[in-house]
């Protein structure tokens, strides 16, 4: 077994033990979605929808998935569903990629301007040639996440 495998497969078993519900993620399904959401999980062989899920978000996370044909058709939907993310660089993705997604920084980059201009200019960047969002629309995004005490 070569070396980059095995410490792969070290990170999963790490990673297994961190398991556990996501208080940040509730879904709204109408009726008939829900009803046809558990029939397609029994359907599949699985007891609950949650566990039919979690299926699918570890094919289109790439960890822990059910193979490469599945994490490959899961990427495929992802880019034919929400493609845009080609062409647009979204600032929430920014902020979570780049670590600045803790209610303390995102309150400073609120209060001081010259932060919040080193970061934006960061920002756009990181982008390289894609769209970005206006500092208005950045600025307007880190106040309904402090004022909702949301982490990303």
């Amino acid at each position: 077994m070569n070396n980059l495998y095995a410490d792969y497969m070290q990170e999963q078993k790490e990673d297994v033990k961190t398991d556990q519900v996501r208080k940040d993620i509730e879904i709204t399904l109408t009726d008939k979605q829900y009803s046809n959401l558990k029939l397609k999980a029994y359907q599949a062989g699985f007891k609950n929808a949650g566990d039919f899920i979690q299926s699918f978000v570890s094919d289109l996370t790439g960890w822990c998935s059910n193979g490469s044909d599945e994490r490959d058709l899961a990427d495929q939907w992802y880019q034919r569903a929400h493609g845009m993310s080609e062409f647009y660089y979204y600032f929430h993705f920014f902020l979570f990629n780049y670590d600045y997604m803790n209610l303390v920084m995102m309150s400073e980059l609120l209060v001081d301007e010259d932060y919040f201009e080193a970061v934006y200019e960061e920002y756009t960047e990181q982008a390289w040639g894609q769209d970005v969002q206006s500092r208005e629309e950045c600025l307007e995004l880190l106040k309904e996440l402090v004022k909702a005490d949301v982490e990303l």
